[in-house]
């Protein structure tokens, strides 16, 4: 596991945390990488940058998961991640957009994404009832990923 510092100078703190999951053979590797990344547009386009340069330094095979609060309301981060990684959005490739996650007891923006590359997708679902909406102010999200 290692950690990556992704904040933009005069900006508050981000970083992304990067696990590798050890997966039967022929899987190989699993790359796993959380994200948070800023309010501002320019810096969740320098963010997301860094995200694609980590990705990119993957293996190109390897399957990987990007999860996490994009802060992305205008829902720029699909065509970045895509076109700079390969990502593809969950929810988006399912139902057409990304869920809605914000507020958690209340959804109305869709701030939180989980994105793939070298995986297939089924089951995405968000959160938004107890117990899970009081757990953050953002409502949590799964899907099945198949290798």
């Amino acid at each position: 596991m290692r950690t990556g510092n992704i904040s933009v100078a005069g900006s508050e703190n981000r970083g992304m945390l990067h696990c590798q999951i050890a997966l039967p053979e022929p899987h190989g590797t699993l790359h796993v990488i959380c994200v948070h990344l800023g309010l501002k547009v320019a810096h969740r386009h320098a963010q997301m940058k860094k995200i694609c340069e980590m990705v990119n330094s993957l293996p190109p095979d390897a399957p990987v998961v990007v999860a996490g609060d994009f802060n992305d309301w205008q829902r720029r981060a699909n065509s970045i991640l895509k076109h700079g990684a390969g990502l593809k959005e969950v929810f988006s490739m399912k139902t057409g957009r990304p869920a809605r996650t914000f507020p958690a007891r209340f959804p109305i923006l869709r701030l939180d994404r989980i994105y793939v590359r070298n995986a297939t997708v089924s089951h995405p679902w968000a959160l938004p009832r107890k117990p899970w909406s009081h757990l953050s102010d953002h409502a949590p999200l799964a899907v099945e990923i198949h290798l």
